[in-house]
């Protein structure tokens, strides 16, 4: 017997996308699912949306929260499937992203977390790139390279791990896996598991420098456990450019440019600093 599925979508304000991110859900025809809906008070229309399918739904609400990350732990905390995952409300599953998902926790009772891969689309849905995981390794859990969006994982994690950490604004998903990784028996699905929608208004460019706060702290946390017998800072040398290259044949040249600047400006305040004294 397949195994319940609990999915949560916190939404705010995404009445341009929600639809289809809920239509991706539905049209799994997955016999076992459960589906929550955890709206922070939008008032753009999307609380229309979700009452169009709430016949469908096990849980639904829309009030003013504490942001995405109390959100998802409202809707965890309401989910009763052995297997948990989330998609956001301007992003959409693949068909048969929940059988493949569920096939493989039956085949492989041991597993803790599977995951595969995404496309990249657009505000119209139009595919820009795919995106492949790579395998699951401690260096590349901690260095943010597990693709949340693709991944599903037991709900009994979040009981020995504990919930996501409300303190963060974007990178809750990288802290628990960091938290959790090296301990999560793992399986990776060549498969396209969900669509992973760019544009301007998303929460990712729009907060860019929070994310890189958040995840410059997060990977010092977890630095040490990660790199072994290396040298801390040899092993986070090495798994940068490892991280740039896999980004790099991936075709994000988003991402370079972003480091880039970054280092540039990293060099230039620390010349100022050899400059003043």
């Amino acid at each position: 017997m397949m195994e319940s599925i609990s999915i949560v979508t916190p939404s705010y304000n995404q009445s341009a996308y929600l639809e289809r991110t809920i239509q991706s859900v539905l049209d799994q025809n997955y016999p076992h699912l459960e589906y929550i809906i955890i709206d922070g008070g939008s008032t753009d229309g999307s609380v229309d949306i979700i009452r169009k399918y709430e016949k469908h739904l096990a849980y639904w609400v829309s009030e003013k929260d504490r942001g995405q990350t109390h959100a998802l732990n409202k809707g965890f905390m309401r989910a009763t499937g052995k297997i948990v995952g989330w998609v956001n409300s301007d992003d959409m599953y693949c068909p048969g992203s929940f059988q493949k998902a569920a096939d493989a926790f039956a085949q492989n009772p041991e597993l803790g977390l599977v995951y595969g891969d995404l496309l990249i689309v657009d505000k119209d849905d139009k595919i820009l790139r795919p995106l492949k995981s790579p395998y699951w390794w401690p260096a590349h859990v901690m260095l943010g390279m597990t693709l949340q969006p693709a991944a599903f994982w037991k709900r009994s994690l979040f009981e020995q791990f504990g919930l996501l950490d409300e303190r963060l604004r974007f990178a809750m998903d990288y802290e628990f896996f960091c938290r959790a990784g090296k301990d999560i028996a793992s399986k990776y699905l060549p498969v396209n598991i969900v669509c992973f929608r760019s544009h301007p208004d998303q929460k990712t460019e729009t907060l860019q420098k929070v994310c890189m706060e958040e995840t410059s702290r997060i990977r010092q946390q977890y630095a040490r456990a990660a790199c072994g017998i290396f040298p801390e800072r040899i092993f986070l040398g090495i798994c940068n450019l490892h991280k740039g290259a896999w980004h790099l044949y991936h075709g994000d040249f988003a991402y370079l440019r972003r480091r880039i600047h970054q280092g540039a400006k990293k060099v230039f305040a620390q010349n100022q600093k050899w400059v003043e004294h």
